[in-house]
């Protein structure tokens, strides 16, 4: 049975947030089935809005070690000798990698692969991904707009964004096309919630989904990639599921800007590029605040 896969901005930036080489093996098996990945250029905006933040976390985490204070008798002991150079070796070290990261914000194109593989992702030749020259779009942003005024999931409290409404409504639409299941990897509550580490899709969005595309097919949640990648036949390791989880656990410590609201300009500009006057957008916008 086809299966079509939705992988969230959050869970896309978590590739940032790796310690080591680990993480950037489920960024390789990500793009293993890019085939079946649903994207939107709404996705690809969220990515590039708020990669330089994430980037900029680790940054801030990068600190040589502190000299360590010794009693003057030790001063020329060679266990004292031996630690200076440690430290100062340290020091080079974080320098370097400060000097890779500096690379990375500036020319993501030739030193960023997490930036590289999203790129290819999110540009290849597809019927699931969706551009801004694809007409579609406009019917897409106006479904997406009709459940945000009707307060419809996958939409956040007080949220002045149509993002996840538009997300959800290309998905429904490449399922349909597709006659095919949908796996969706994200951590926003309002796609569903993680109960003990199992993740239950949102009884709105479950049932639409039946009533739209399929009785007969499904729709999953999940939190963690590596867990809806197992659906594709994608083999991950046990070293490379035990990465994502730290990397979950470090997310939940620092929440995202993508879980902020976006300015009311931003919302009304949304409506007027959906047909309605500046005056009338403005009002709408007032009212949701």
């Amino acid at each position: 049975m086809k299966k079509l896969l939705f992988i969230d901005t959050n869970i896309w930036l978590d590739f940032y947030r790796a310690r080591n080489e680990t993480g950037l093996a489920l960024l390789a098996h990500a793009e293993s089935v890019a085939s079946d990945l649903i994207v939107t250029y709404q996705l690809e905006a969220e990515f590039k809005k708020n990669r330089q933040s994430v980037i900029l976390e680790s940054m801030q985490e990068l600190k040589a070690p502190a000299q360590v204070p010794r009693p003057g008798i030790f001063s020329d002991s060679r266990a004292s000798a031996v630690l200076t150079k440690s430290i100062k070796d340290a020091d080079k070290r974080v320098k370097s990698l400060k000097a890779k990261l500096t690379n990375v914000l500036s020319n993501p194109g030739a030193h960023d692969p997490v930036y590289k593989a999203t790129q290819r992702v999110f540009h290849r030749e597809s019927p699931l991904v969706l551009t801004r020259e694809n007409t579609l779009r406009h019917i897409i942003r106006r479904r997406a707009f009709r459940r945000f005024l009707h307060g419809c999931p996958p939409r956040k409290k007080n949220d002045t964004s149509m993002g996840d409404a538009f997300n959800w409504e290309w998905m429904v639409h490449c399922a349909t096309e597709q006659n095919a299941e949908l796996v969706i990897v994200t951590r926003d509550s309002d796609y569903g919630i993680t109960f003990e580490n199992k993740s239950y899709i949102n009884d709105h969005l479950k049932q639409e989904f039946s009533e739209r595309v399929s009785k007969k097919r499904k729709i999953l949640l999940y939190s963690k990639l590596s867990e809806a990648l197992k659906h594709f036949e994608v083999p991950v390791t046990p070293q490379e599921e035990a990465v994502e989880a730290e990397i979950v656990k470090s997310a939940e410590l620092a929440p995202m800007a993508t879980q902020e609201q976006r300015p009311n300009a931003e919302f009304i500009r949304d409506l007027i590029m959906l047909g309605f006057p500046a005056e009338e957008a403005e009002q709408i916008a007032r009212s949701l605040n």
